[in-house]
């Protein structure tokens, strides 16, 4: 598996998922089905042809409203279907930033305190009242990945690594690869990446940890991660003695996936569809 990333200009963090062997080690994913990419604002003319000549047919953006409103996915001109999923259902990154008592408030109406940013928390709010969502972003991507996906969110680390994540382990692949594949994303959002991402933060009036910690791609967070999955729901569907097709009967974020051959990848899965599932496309 490669890490290294896709030279799209006006992006940091573009990268194939494809390549990496299944543990069992008879099967691949397929390369140039499904990529995974940070903020896509600030594609050139050049980065748009490029992602053209990747053959992507669908873009999956899983930022809040308040994220997309500053810095819309640049894509004029690209024949793409392009699907709005904020993975935080618009309450992280709001249609303007929130005062402490609003977000006080929210907390004692939803039971999520916005308040705290730190890695460690917004990971725990993605699984814990988020997991639908994340499920739902699985779910768009088998759908779309036999013409090209691409799924993004700001920096392509938290949102689009658990999301990644999931992807890899519901298809067999290993703990370690499916680790560094999350990990690499440190190296690359390095240097002018940081650079953009605290001034875009600081315009938007957002509280400037998150900036520094829209970097970091701790190993032992997604160790954290993919254990709780395992432990509170079962080893992913691409790895357990079920037969292909089989459904897990979960709610886990990825408990209602199931797999079967088909053209996205080598070790395949194609969850069924629900009725009312987050998934806006924007036309």
């Amino acid at each position: 598996m490669s890490l290294d990333r896709l030279e799209i200009e006006g992006t940091f963090n573009f990268r194939d998922l494809g390549g990496p062997a299944t543990e069992a080690g008879d099967r691949r994913v397929r390369s140039g089905k499904v990529f995974r990419a940070d903020g896509l604002a600030q594609l050139s003319d050049r980065a748009r042809a490029d992602i053209d000549g990747l053959g992507i047919g669908t873009v999956i953006d899983l930022r809040d409203i308040g994220e997309r409103a500053k810095l819309p996915d640049a894509l004029d001109g690209l024949d793409v279907r392009h699907i709005e999923l904020p993975v935080f259902d618009d309450h992280f990154f709001p249609s303007r930033p929130m005062s402490r008592e609003e977000m006080k408030a929210a907390a004692e109406a939803t039971g999520m305190d916005l308040s705290d940013r730190s890695l460690s928390r917004i990971y725990e709010l993605m699984i814990t009242h988020f997991g639908h969502r994340l499920a739902a972003a699985v779910d768009l991507i088998a759908e779309h990945c036999t013409d090209g996906v691409v799924f993004h969110c700001s920096a392509g680390k938290d949102r689009t690594g658990v999301i990644g994540a999931f992807l890899l382990d519901l298809l067999g692949v290993g703990r370690q690869e499916i680790v560094d594949e999350y990990a690499i994303t440190s190296t690359h959002l390095s240097g002018g990446f940081l650079e953009a991402i605290t001034r875009n933060f600081s315009d938007a009036g957002i509280s400037g940890n998150l900036a520094q910690t829209a970097t970091a791609a701790p190993p032992e967070l997604m160790h954290e991660i993919l254990d709780r999955i395992e432990a509170e729901h079962g080893a992913a569907s691409a790895k357990d003695d079920r037969e292909p097709g089989e459904s897990r009967p979960t709610c886990s974020p990825t408990g209602w996936i199931r797999r079967r051959p088909n053209a996205c990848v080598n070790a395949s899965l194609n969850p069924p569809r629900t009725e009312g599932e987050p998934g806006r496309e924007v036309h």
